[in-house]
């Protein structure tokens, strides 16, 4: 038996001009909450659906609507990696109306999305960077702030851990005297052991013992509205992003774990299966895509060697 949010000839063009954003909002937020996906993950979703829901209101509704939508996506000035993240949600919302019966045809058969360069758009940080970072560490007065920022960038460096494993972090989670720490990793409900560097430990112990850390979240905000309660990737990321910007360095978070990542290959000469254990990449493909660009970059040259004696 069909709902009755959407009428049964799909193409007709003003099938949803009927019905109020909200009320559309109110059904992808039902049904992303029904899929089997991590809680950031749905939240994205939500988030990124109300682009798609007033395309629906301006332009109507009908069999080539996604093909559409993804025409205007095309057109905007998102990144490739922010245009699919719009239109996969669209994408899932439309695919789950008809598995529910909401929709009496799969408009998203044959409808791919915007193919992406699987390298890396963005370079991590190098090792000038790294230096003029611990250099400005190294200035740092043992304050609150100054131990949880010094913690927090243990974790990027050493660990090459991601933001959103730092934001899930409990105390109970770490292990100092094995020296070890639980994470949730990316895409894993079951936690997962990462063995901690010296300097991480020494790190973590100064804040846990500034803070008097004993039960929840390692990392807490200290602002005034959100003051002890668990820092999220946002806040993270313009910890983060101040530091550097103070220091006058063009990069991110990530950034972090590129640089970790790439000079682990290095020094462990393309061992990319060992190289895997310590950042946990589950797909050797991704590494071999550091490997690639370290191999270009050393070989960079020779290659213009090849034309130096050619003047213009």
């Amino acid at each position: 038996m069909k709902h009755n949010l959407f009428i049964s000839e799909i193409s007709s063009s003003d099938v949803l001009h009927s019905y109020k954003s909200s009320d559309l909002e109110n059904l992808s937020n039902k049904i992303f909450l029904g899929l089997d996906l991590s809680k950031p993950t749905i939240t994205d979703y939500k988030y990124r659906i109300g682009k798609f829901v007033e395309f629906i209101k301006e332009n109507g509704f009908e069999r080539n609507t996604l093909l559409n939508y993804k025409r205007q996506l095309h057109e905007s000035n998102f990144s490739i990696s922010t245009k699919n993240k719009y239109f996969i949600s669209a994408k899932i919302f439309l695919r789950e109306l008809y598995r529910l019966d909401y929709l009496d045809k799969d408009i998203t058969v044959n409808i791919k999305g915007f193919k992406q360069n699987q390298g890396h758009k963005k370079d991590g940080l190098t090792e000038d960077d790294i230096l003029i970072i611990q250099e400005h560490c190294k200035a740092l007065t043992p304050t609150s702030e100054n131990l949880r920022l010094k913690a927090l960038l243990a974790f990027f460096l050493f660990q090459g851990l991601r933001q959103i494993e730092v934001c899930r972090m409990d105390i109970n989670d770490i292990d100092l005297k094995n020296k070890c720490v639980f994470i949730t990793g990316k895409g894993r409900d079951d936690k997962e052991i990462v063995w901690l560097h010296p300097y991480t430990v020494k790190a973590i112990k100064d804040y846990i013992n500034i803070e008097k850390i004993n039960t929840g979240a390692v990392f807490k905000s200290k602002s005034n509205f959100c003051n002890g309660n668990r820092l999220t990737t946002k806040s993270i990321g313009a910890i983060i992003k101040a530091l550097l910007n103070d220091l006058d360095i063009d990069g991110t978070t990530h950034g972090f774990r590129h640089f970790f990542t790439t000079k682990l290959i290095k020094n462990y000469k393309g061992e990319l299966l060992t190289v895997s254990k310590y950042t946990r990449h589950r797909s050797i493909q991704m590494l071999e895509v550091y490997n690639d660009e370290i191999i270009r970059q050393a070989d960079l040259p020779r290659f213009y060697n090849v034309f130096n004696d050619i003047k213009i």
